[in-house]
């Protein structure tokens, strides 16, 4: 039986690798665009429509490991006992699991109204249910992960608040 650590550990290399994917697809479709504008003066004429719904992709596949990581941005501006930093990260965990359900909840309502509307990409005729929809649920994934990672920081000894582990 694998342990949470491992499944989180095994969740985090999917999303990466996602990812990475995403992003090895766009360099890709970048390249052939820049390519075939500079050189035969024919742009990919769908390129932009992809390169939108790529981007999307990457973003939200790297969220959720952002909030696995506790890796949104913080500034320390005056040294505060131990304690205080736990119930900072919680609080930071908290509000990221906030946002992201509210961002998820929208993106939810706007994926069932573009399927209301049977609303498409313009050229490649893509459903935008799908892309929005994909963006909810990934929305809630990493609402998600900033809520175990609040609840594992305010579970954790105050010794063990070290700034590796921050």
């Amino acid at each position: 039986m694998r342990t949470d650590a491992s499944l989180t550990r095994r969740l985090q290399r999917v999303l990466e690798a996602g990812s990475a994917c995403a992003l090895l697809v766009l360099m890709f479709v970048v390249l052939v665009d820049v390519v075939g504008r500079n050189l035969f003066n024919r742009p990919l004429p769908w390129g932009t429509e992809l390169l939108e719904i790529v981007l999307a992709l990457m973003i939200f596949l790297l969220y959720p490991v952002l909030g696995l990581r506790s890796g949104h941005i913080t500034v320390d501006l005056i040294e505060v006992p131990p304690w205080v930093q736990r119930v900072q990260r919680v609080l930071g965990g908290a509000i990221g699991a906030t946002v992201f359900g509210l961002i998820a909840w929208c993106m939810g309502k706007q994926a069932i109204r573009a399927a209301g509307y049977g609303e498409a990409t313009a050229l490649l005729n893509i459903p935008l249910s799908l892309v929005i929809g994909g963006m909810s649920v990934m929305g809630i994934v990493t609402s998600a992960a900033f809520l175990a990672s609040a609840l594992q920081l305010g579970r954790a000894m105050p010794h063990d608040l070290t700034r590796e582990a921050i």
